[in-house]
């Protein structure tokens, strides 16, 4: 057993890569993990700062979101940078950004 807790003989397995990103065919080579190396991390989303601002304001009020895979109604218990949290009565939704096509609230003013 080496330093790093893999024994020298065993075969290190490579790391699953996307095929797409950003809906593209990926090009890459093989990464190979090492043990006790931290391997590089990317996390990205798209963000809509006017569309989070305008839907932050409804949070603890009842809204209606129209997402992708159909309409979906409760209290808007959270906001975050990829997803809203919906309530429901006997349930929570995470619903991804990306997939709300538009919502309805509360008459609000904006400025």
């Amino acid at each position: 057993m080496n330093g790093y807790g893999a024994h020298p003989n065993q075969a290190q397995k490579p790391i699953d890569q996307s095929a797409y990103v950003g809906q593209m065919p990926a090009v890459h080579s093989p990464i190979v993990p090492i043990s006790g190396v931290p391997q590089p991390n990317l996390y990205m989303t798209l963000l809509d700062p006017v569309f989070l601002q305008h839907i932050s304001r409804h949070q603890g009020q009842q809204i209606a979101l129209m997402t992708t895979a159909g309409r979906l109604q409760g209290q808007l218990a959270g906001v975050g940078a990829d997803h809203v949290q919906l309530n429901l009565e006997d349930r929570s939704l995470h619903i991804r950004i990306q997939h709300i096509v538009y919502f309805e609230g509360p008459l609000a003013s904006y400025r």
